[in-house]
């Protein structure tokens, strides 16, 4: 029993010394924004992109602000399509439809429509390893320069609108966020997630330790109990997401 509280305890000591970003909310255009949250100890991604919800919606990362339509090598993530998809891609140069890249390692967690106003929250890993994807990092301060373009239309062809914006990498934009309460934690049946009162809804997704999805739910203030009563024991990772920040919960199994 002590050695398995010992390395509880490396566990969680561990995981108190990793560090969340966030670009906050970045304004590309009226109606359009995208926010990339980053989570050092889950070591995922989160993307929340916000626009009208009949155009196609197109965001790259790390690029060259001198040239807005793409120099090559960007990573591109493009929402289009009836029903939509979110797609993986990167530029290959000016004037050209940006590649679809062999692999599709943003995971589409939600997308809700409201009033007209679409909502797209996706999760991917920081590093996947592909050569055509950004590698993003918790350092603090981390420039992450932006291209942006917007259809006329869901079908994805010629941009109607496009531009470029600077956004940061900082711990300070999370540092202020109304907090979730779970509870009982350690837990052995059920978890209790109690909302802040200024929220209704939020997505959660828990992993083990080793990152595998456990579970991915919606939950909101009158639906926020989680049945625990299968899980190993163990230690795990919960990560709520709304469409304004994401916040990261550690978990004991008992």
């Amino acid at each position: 029993m002590k050695k398995i509280t010992f390395i509880l305890t490396l566990l969680i000591t561990s995981f108190g010394f990793a560090q969340n970003t966030s670009t906050g909310v970045v304004t590309l255009a009226p109606g359009f924004s995208v926010k990339f949250d980053v989570n050092g100890t889950t070591n995922k991604v989160t993307m929340t992109m916000v626009g009208p919800d009949d155009k196609w919606l197109g965001v790259a990362l790390n690029t060259n602000l001198g040239n807005s339509m793409g120099s090559g090598g960007e990573d591109v993530i493009i929402y289009h399509g009836t029903p939509g998809v979110l797609s993986d891609r990167n530029f290959t140069g000016s004037l050209n439809t940006p590649n679809t890249d062999a692999t599709q390692d943003w995971s589409m967690d939600s997308n809700t429509i409201n009033g007209g106003v679409r909502t797209i929250v996706a999760i991917r890993d920081l590093n996947t390893n592909d050569s055509n994807d950004y590698v993003f990092t918790t350092t603090n301060n981390t420039a992450l320069p932006l291209l942006w373009a917007m259809g006329s239309t869901l079908t994805l062809s010629q941009h109607n609108n496009r531009g470029g914006a600077l956004s940061t990498l900082g711990t300070t934009a999370i540092a202020t966020l109304p907090e979730f309460n779970i509870y009982p934690n350690p837990t052995r049946k059920e978890l209790n997630v109690e909302f802040p009162s200024s929220l209704q809804k939020a997505s959660v997704a828990v992993y083990s330790v080793l990152g595998s999805l456990v579970l991915q739910v919606e939950l909101d203030q009158f639906n926020s109990k989680i049945n625990t009563s299968e899980w190993n024991t163990g230690v795990y990772i919960m990560n709520i997401n709304t469409p304004n920040f994401s916040q990261t919960k550690r978990i004991i199994k008992q």
